[in-house]
């Protein structure tokens, strides 16, 4: 994959969940799924197949960028930093809100994060690949530098971001729901965070170790029950999770992701507001495992709403539905 050359200010991600091992299980979860699982009722739905082949890659401007879940007030305090710490913090606090497991730190994952973003930042650019004999190489791949800093084997993705706050990159991430999936992922066990700046280029990037044998909820929804979240996002974001030639801004992405990698297809989806009337969704393509569903209401949501989620799911060959509510922001 070529590295993308960066302007300053400009927030900038790529590769959301690229798992680089399968499952033992024989689920390969590095591949990409072509097919959306259409919803029984087409009228409320628009669903979408972007190509398989687009490197993930988000843009917006640091200034304009949509906003952040809710994060509870410990979050406040670490806006603005760029220190490893102070982004696991934020990333943890994030995960939190959903009724996610903590991730752990380990100083391995982090140099891997932090070499890479060093190696983005001297490049002045964006990617996932380095080059050997380039300044600053310390693995072609996330898998290599993982294992050049003793953490061999590992089952992980990277995110990538450019902005001068380190912080509030890892909370844009969290917005963009093919990015999401792996940051709030229920078998994410390990996580490190590094930003860089040189010679007036910046880059955040952060690595996800996943551990598909670990202890995890059932599942993990985003927003949460009850959370408060923005009403809308800037849908800025490739593959492009919105159905080709939506408007935008639209919506906040609704999410829900399950454990043991057990596989779902969405049958039916319903989002009404307070009132009771339905709310035009669309369909977020399986594009890179089986095991969540994420919906995009086409329009930004009201401020200050309530609003309840249906989901008529088939997990793991069994018919099941997700139901709850969240508001939105004032």
């Amino acid at each position: 994959m070529k590295m993308r050359s960066m302007p300053r200010g400009t927030l900038v991600t790529l590769a959301p969940f690229l798992l680089v091992v399968a499952l033992a299980a024989g689920i390969a979860l590095a591949g990409y799924v072509t097919s959306s699982h259409g919803p029984a009722e087409p009228a409320r739905i628009e669903t979408s197949s972007p190509p398989v082949t687009a490197t993930p890659l988000a843009v917006g401007s640091a200034a304009g960028s949509a906003a952040s879940p809710s994060a509870p007030p410990a979050a406040t305090g670490h806006a603005g930093s760029n220190d490893a710490a102070a982004m696991l913090r934020v990333h943890n606090e994030l995960r939190g809100a959903v009724g996610a497991p903590a991730v752990r730190g380990d100083d391995r994952v982090t140099a891997a994060a932090q070499h890479h973003a060093e190696y983005l930042a001297r490049a002045g650019a964006i990617g996932h690949d380095e080059t050997p004999g380039d300044p600053g190489f310390t693995g072609a791949t996330v898998r290599d530098r993982l294992a050049a800093q003793g953490y061999p084997d590992a089952t992980a993705s990277e995110v990538a971001a450019s902005s001068d706050s380190g912080t509030e990159d890892v909370r844009f991430l969290w917005d963009l729901p093919y990015h999401r999936l792996g940051l709030m992922h229920p078998h994410a066990v390990v996580a490190g965070w590094g930003h860089a700046e040189i010679a007036g280029h910046t880059a955040t990037v952060g690595v996800v170790v996943f551990d598909f044998t670990s202890t995890a909820p059932d599942r993990v929804r985003s927003p949460a029950a009850g959370q408060r979240v923005p009403g809308s996002w800037a849908g800025q974001e490739s593959p492009d999770a919105l159905p080709a030639g939506a408007s935008r801004p639209v919506g906040y992405p609704l999410m829900v992701v399950y454990s043991g990698a057990r596989p779902v297809d969405l049958r039916a989806a319903r989002l009404t507001d307070s009132g009771g009337y339905d709310v035009a969704v669309s369909v977020v393509p399986q594009i890179y495992e089986r095991d969540y569903v994420a919906i995009v209401p086409v329009a930004p949501l009201a401020a200050g709403a309530r609003y309840h989620v249906r989901l008529d799911l088939t997990l793991a060959g069994t018919d099941s539905v997700e139901e709850w509510d969240f508001e939105t922001e004032r």
